[in-house]
């Protein structure tokens, strides 16, 4: 190897000066993995399994409005259980500064009504664990 010059000379990062952008760029590359991987979790199976339907008004993995909504109404049937009225009060701040925020959150309340969901008690396990995992997205 010697002999053909293929050698590489080594940079100490700290002499060098690299160390910190070598460090940001490592940690961005973990978090980036990290998110991208609690993405698929929720869309392959958390709400396949309690609210499949959302998945149309996902627009964007940068759409905090989506996790906090998912956090506060983990399943249709949290939905259904309000009236249509009541149901838009109490999600309207959550859903943020959407124009047409009553169309949405209309459009939401009638696809919660025919939802295949499976029905889970809120106060399930299975439910805290899915929350859990929306907080750490939202985190």
């Amino acid at each position: 190897m010697l002999q053909i010059g293929a050698v590489q000379i080594f940079q100490d990062p700290m002499v060098a000066g690299t160390n910190d952008i070598q460090e940001l760029s490592k940690t961005h590359d973990a978090v980036s993995r990290a998110k991208t991987e609690l993405w698929h979790r929720i869309l392959t199976h958390y709400l396949p399994l309690y609210f499949s339907e959302a998945d149309r008004f996902h627009r964007s993995s940068r759409t905090d409005w989506f996790l906090s909504f998912l956090e506060m109404f983990p399943s249709p049937h949290m939905i259904t259980v309000m009236t249509k009225d009541e149901f838009i009060k109490t999600a309207w701040e959550v859903v943020g500064r959407k124009v047409e925020k009553s169309l949405l959150l209309s459009d939401i309340y009638e696809t919660a009504k025919v939802s295949a969901g499976v029905p889970v008690s809120p106060n399930s396990d299975a439910i805290r664990m899915f929350r859990m995992m929306l907080a750490e997205g939202r985190s």
